[in-house]
């Protein structure tokens, strides 16, 4: 398939195919040091367009979900504890929590009660501003 010439991928196999394209691309670009920051030249200019073509098949035809974004206040909480090497037990019971609300809260499956707040705020110190805007 000459890529070049392409300009919208209907099928699986031309999805294959243009990706296999880009990572040649990529690679002859990279041995040549043409992947730059900033730089303009023929290779950056085609993985832009086949890049773009993957991505748009892949939201017409794959049904990927998008990244969804961990709130601010959990990475936060996971921060802490991970510096402190505290494992999800240890953290719950400084906490005051039951170790499966812990882990539910810093899942996405339950939300954190103003309790946890007040304590995240006095006890551990987190700022009040990243608390209020996301609990």
């Amino acid at each position: 398939m000459a890529t070049k010439n392409i300009n919208c991928i209907t099928t699986r196999e031309q999805y294959d195919e243009v990706r296999a394209r880009v990572n040649e691309l990529i690679n002859e670009a990279t041995a040549k040091g043409l992947l730059e920051p900033d730089a303009d030249n023929e290779y950056i200019r085609e993985i832009g367009k086949l890049a773009k073509l993957t991505a748009e098949y892949e939201d017409n035809y794959m049904n990927i979900l998008p990244l969804k974004a961990k709130n601010p206040l959990i990475k936060a909480i996971e921060d802490y504890f991970y510096s402190r090497n505290m494992k999800q037990k240890e953290a719950a019971d400084v906490l005051g929590i039951n170790e499966s609300v812990f882990s539910q809260i810093m899942n996405g499956k339950r939300k954190i009660t103003m309790n946890l707040a007040k304590k995240l705020y006095t006890d551990l110190n987190f700022n009040a501003d990243l608390i209020l805007q996301n609990i």
